[in-house]
C-alpha cells in the first residue's frame, strides 16, 4: 500500500507504512528539494547568530550544522511528504510540530558533540526555533503540492514560483481561525 498523494489514508496507516519501509521513504524518496531548501535557509539563519563567533569552533558548528540539516533534510522531507495527505490533518500537523524536530535535535545534538562544535546551546536554540516553523510551512506547501518529489512533483521552478502565493494562503488560513 504505497503513500500516495490522490488518497488520503490515516495518520496511523501512513505511520505504519513508514515504519514497514524505511528505505523506501527515507532513501528511495529522499526529498532533495527539502534537502536543499533546508541547507540555505538553515545557512542564513545560523551565518547571523554565529557571525560574531570567531575561530574554527564556530566555523566548525556551522559547516556540522549545514551538513546535516542537508542530510536530514531531504530524509525529513521524504517524511513529511508521505504524512502530507494524512488525516486527520491536525495529528500529521503535531507529529510534524512536535515528534519530528524532537528526533531531529536529538540527532543534531548527536552530531554536534561528536563534530566537537562550539557554541552548541546558541546553535540548538536557533534550531528548534527554525524547525517547528519550517516543518509546519514545509507540511502545509506539500499538502499544496509545492517541494514534492517523485510523480507527484513539479520542477524545482515552479515550486519556487509558487511558494509566495501558497505562503501568503497558509498565512491567511491560519489568521482566519485564531
Amino acid at each position: 500500500m504505497p503513500v500516495r498523494s490522490e488518497s488520503p489514508e490515516h495518520v496511523l496507516a501512513v505511520a505504519a507504512y513508514v515504519w514497514m519501509h524505511p528505505w523506501e521513504i527515507f532513501v528511495q524518496r529522499w526529498n532533495w528539494k527539502t534537502a536543499l531548501m533546508s541547507a540555505f535557509f538553515r545557512g542564513v539563519a545560523f551565518a547571523l547568530p554565529m557571525a560574531g563567533l570567531t575561530g574554527a569552533g564556530g566555523i566548525r558548528s556551522v559547516l556540522i550544522e549545514l551538513a546535516f540539516r542537508v542530510t536530514i533534510g531531504g530524509f525529513w522531507g521524504s517524511l513529511l511528504q508521505a504524512f502530507r495527505t494524512a488525516r486527520p490533518a491536525w495529528l500529521a500537523g503535531l507529529l510534524a510540530a512536535i515528534v519530528l524536530p524532537a528526533a531531529a535535535h536529538v540527532l543534531e545534538f548527536a552530531a554536534l558533540r561528536a563534530g566537537n562544535a562550539t557554541h552548541i546551546k546558541t546553535s540548538m536554540i536557533v534550531s528548534i526555533i527554525i524547525s517547528v516553523g519550517s516543518l509546519l510551512i514545509n507540511l502545509g506547501l506539500m499538502r499544496r503540492g509545492v517541494l514534492v518529489t517523485g510523480g507527484d512533483g513539479e520542477s524545482l521552478r515552479s515550486d519556487l514560483r509558487r511558494i509566495p502565493t501558497e505562503l501568503a494562503g497558509i498565512f491567511r488560513g491560519l489568521a482566519r481561525s485564531l
